[in-house]
């Protein structure tokens, strides 16, 4: 029987967008437009640009692990942790966009693109958090460049959480359990009462199972191959259809 007390969220692909990663929306929005640039060579123009945005650095060759926006073991940039949603945005289109010969139309477009999608998206889902606030205590754990706090604000998110926690801030990255405790400690909720929502089956499903959460993986309209299905305790298309799960009318 599900004595459920906290939900904790994932922040980019999940709050910011219905189980899409960065990564896979600004790979999508290229694809769409310039079927001739190769995953290959997307990858190699993001992995460079990540790393020189957040370190200001991209001569070092550094291994990422799914989910994460930065380099493992790396500590991001005063500069990077500062940054707005709508400035990491630019500054990471920039270096792509200029690595793979891209327009400044097209990255221009991208932009606003992604950035009134995600506004859109973190509107329509803080409206919806607003009527689980009294009943759950609610939370955000994101692998970011130490400016997770900094959108919530931005965005009208930190009045209804108990706990917003960054990878680069508390130097641990999902997958790790420590992560997770974390937030169940600031929340003040044991492990088999708190649900976790992500949209990343290996940094988000694999993390919080292995912290002793519930799981709710937001798969949107994707096809995500599920290694282990006794991982994850519940699919969603939707970020609202979380209700269902926990219940609630």
């Amino acid at each position: 029987m599900k004595e459920i007390r906290a939900l904790v969220f994932d922040f980019g692909g999940t709050l910011d967008g219905n189980g899409i990663h960065w990564l896979e929306r600004a790979y999508q929005f290229i694809r769409e437009r310039c079927p001739e640039v190769t995953r290959e060579a997307f990858d190699e123009a993001d992995r460079a640009t990540i790393t020189e945005f957040a370190l200001g650095d991209s001569s070092h060759e550094w291994s990422y692990q799914d989910g994460s926006m930065l380099p493992v073991g790396a500590v991001a940039s005063e500069y990077a942790a500062r940054c707005s949603l709508r400035e990491t945005t630019e500054a990471i289109a920039d270096g792509i966009y200029t690595r793979l010969g891209l327009s400044e139309q097209m990255k221009a477009e991208y932009v606003e693109w992604f950035c009134s999608g995600a506004a859109n998206s973190l509107a329509e889902n803080r409206r919806w958090l607003e009527t689980l606030q009294g009943a759950y205590q609610l939370g955000v754990i994101s692998n970011n460049f130490g400016n997770t706090r900094g959108w919530c604000d931005e965005y009208g998110l930190s009045p209804l959480l108990g706990s917003i926690i960054d990878s680069t801030v508390l130097g641990i990255a999902k997958p790790d359990a420590r992560i997770f405790e974390a937030a169940l400690s600031e929340l003040g909720v044991a492990p088999n009462h708190a649900v976790y929502v992500g949209d990343s089956y290996s940094a988000d499903m694999i993390g919080g199972k292995n912290a002793g959460m519930w799981t709710a993986w937001l798969v949107g309209d994707q096809d995500k191959p599920c290694p282990d299905p006794s991982m994850v305790d519940v699919q969603l298309s939707h970020l609202h259809d979380l209700t269902n799960f926990l219940g609630v009318p």
